[in-house]
């Protein structure tokens, strides 16, 4: 199509008035922002809506808790999920059906709006449940990651002073002790599944009750869309994390920025807008395997759930010999999350070649140049959409789809129309012109209300304007497609030269024996940092098959690098280390690069030890000879 309208004309249009996506202009705390029109004011009101309209739908399958007999040689195993994992599954609403029966339950506690309950398991029905709740009586769902040490989950709860706890029995197990220590100033906490730990929440899900005053929304004064409605956890790798609070309005705005993509690729291929869900669509099946704890698994993933109607398929945790099974088994047609999960899916040797996708989508850390072509490839009919977003603004900043992601493989995309970017000097905060490489700012009514008791955190993250420092670096092209590089505190200084990680990692990507790459500084006396990669093998791919020496796979890797002139020669990797194994990753999938370089970096100054031993010992036998001449 030569003549396709810019990103500017595809915004009007879908956000002409009457639209689905039509804007306004409102103050919210002082600052005027761009807000989606539509938007539902509630979680409370989007929930119910779609409980009902699709009640008869089947809407979770779910594992089911493991006897207690083989849960932890299952959780010590290396091994996949069992064959036969036990699952259950239910329609929407059913899943109604329990969270008003838990709602009543803890209405007659004494909670309501503004109230503060903790969420903590792994993905099932019973944190779904949880959720929806939480919002029927106005509270405040705080994500736990469940994945914490014990010292950190502590450390979370104190921190939130949430009025209740909810879990599943393996945090059960290890929070039910201090249930009866005083001393521990911990609140009532609840099992929602069999516990020995914990009192158990089967007979609340269990027992009809009378559940018209919460259909009702009695007592709910004060709940509106600036009210307070969720709190994550921010993602950090080291350390302890941050308590990320949003409103009802920040966290819900995800939901509505998730249809401009595919609105825009629409337009942009001279296509109508896609219509809006409807429950006498065909239901497509997705694999969740992101956790429910993480910004992008709820607001993204499960809110989208809700939207369309779809069924989900949840997982114990990511693995990818049990996520092909399901593919197959649950004719899944939908699937995504970070990119190293879409990545490990389509590098399976065990994914059958008939198998087929109707949507990938993925996100939350920067993907291969090179994913989107090897998708389309594979699976033509496949819709891909990408997008870019933080837990501090309720995930979608920007997003990208179609032929706009094919043509610009590096991009996020544009921002969502009512959010806005803009590229500042590291060092002065000063604006950078179009194409200038900088820190990237956010601005909208999706930014985090604050970091939950830390206003010097809260004031350092956003200015008096309400720009979010995101932490990241990039820069904007001529239509507005954000294109991330790094994140700032990942930038390789080589002798005063800026080497972003990403276009390192791209130009390993290329080679196509490498499944996962992640490039790190390392150590220079001289140029303070040179730049190191560490790789995984395809386990398909002759290099991954063979018997080779690391060392000579590792030389082979910088060898093409250099001759097929793929990097500027002050970006080549000084030394590249092969890994056993998938790279290591947080919950959420990120590579987790603080473990690497620690690695990388013991065996660089490894080798720069042996090399000068090496030399030494050659300049003796030098030395020697010499003298035996004379």
């Amino acid at each position: 199509m030569t003549n396709k309208p810019s990103i500017a004309q595809c915004d009007r249009i879908m956000t002409a008035p009457g639209s689905i996506l039509e804007m306004e202009e409102k103050v919210i705390n002082g600052r005027r922002v761009r807000t989606w029109k539509h938007l539902p004011s509630t979680f409370r009101q989007f929930l119910l809506h779609t409980l009902h309209t699709h009640a008869d739908r089947q809407f979770v399958s779910s594992p089911l808790p493991l006897p207690r007999t083989i849960r932890y040689s299952s959780e010590t195993s290396s091994s996949s999920s069992l064959a036969e994992d036990p699952r259950e599954n239910v329609t929407f609403g059913q899943v109604l059906e329990r969270s008003l029966r838990l709602a009543t339950w803890m209405r007659k506690r004494g909670l309501g709006v503004g109230s503060r309950i903790m969420i903590g398991g792994r993905n099932c029905t019973g944190f779904i449940v949880s959720f929806i709740a939480t919002h029927l009586i106005g509270g405040v769902a705080i994500f736990l990651n469940a994945w914490l040490p014990r010292e950190q989950i502590i450390w979370s709860i104190r921190m939130t002073d949430p009025s209740l706890v909810l879990l599943d029995e393996e945090r059960a197990q290890i929070l039910g002790p201090y249930q009866y220590v005083q001393e521990s100033n911990l609140p009532e906490m609840f099992c929602w599944s069999e516990s020995l730990f914990l009192p158990t929440l089967i007979s609340v899900f269990n027992t009809p009750t009378d559940v018209q005053a919460i259909l009702r929304g009695d007592e709910l004064e004060g709940l509106d869309p600036e009210s307070d409605a969720v709190i994550f956890f921010s993602s950090g790798t080291s350390g302890f994390p941050k308590a990320v609070l949003s409103t009802q309005r920040m966290a819900l705005s995800n939901l509505w920025s998730g249809m401009v993509a595919p609105a825009r690729a629409a337009l942009r291929a001279g296509l109508s807008i896609p219509p809006l869900p409807n429950s006498s669509d065909p239901q497509r099946t997705l694999l969740l395997a992101i956790p429910l704890f993480h910004v992008t698994g709820c607001l993204s993933w499960l809110m989208r759930a809700f939207f369309a109607g779809s069924r989900m398929v949840l997982m114990r945790k990511w693995n990818t010999e049990e996520a092909i099974r399901l593919i197959v088994q649950e004719n899944i047609r939908v699937i995504g999350g970070v990119p190293a999960v879409v990545a490990s899916v389509i590098q399976s040797p065990a994914l059958p070649k008939d198998t087929a996708f109707d949507t990938v989508f993925y996100g939350g850390a920067p993907p291969s140049s090179h994913m989107p072509k090897e998708l389309k490839s594979k699976w033509p009919k496949a819709g891909l959409v990408q997008g870019y977003g933080l837990t501090e603004t309720n995930a979608y900043v920007c997003s990208v789809a179609g032929g706009d992601y094919l043509d610009r493989p590096d991009s996020t995309g544009p921002p969502v129309p009512i959010c806005d970017l803009k590229i500042v000097d590291p060092e002065t905060r000063k604006p950078l012109q179009t194409g200038q490489v900088g820190l990237l700012y956010v601005n909208g009514p999706q930014v985090m209300k604050c970091y939950l008791g830390d206003e010097d955190a809260t004031r350092k993250a956003i200015d008096p304007e309400g720009w979010l420092d995101t932490g990241d670096i990039g820069y904007l092209d001529k239509e507005g497609f954000l294109y991330i590089k790094d994140r700032l505190k990942d930038i390789i200084i080589r002798g005063g030269e800026n080497i972003t990680s990403s276009e390192v990692e791209n130009a390993i990507y290329s080679i196509p024996y490498i499944a996962e790459v992640a490039a790190i500084a390392l150590p220079h006396d001289r140029l303070g940092e040179v730049v190191g990669a560490v790789v995984s093998l395809r386990s398909t791919s002759s290099a991954g098959r063979q018997k080779r020496r690391k060392r000579d796979i590792e030389e082979n890797i910088i060898s093409d690098l250099r001759y097929k002139n793929l990097l500027p020669r002050y970006s080549l990797p000084e030394m590249v280390l092969v890994y056993d194994g998938s790279l290591p990753k947080n919950v959420n999938g990120k590579i987790l690069k603080k473990d690497l370089k620690s690695l990388i970096t013991q065996e660089w100054e490894k080798r720069k030890r042996g090399k000068r031993d090496t030399l030494n010992h050659r300049d003796k036998s030098a030395e020697h000879i010499v003298k035996a001449k004379l």
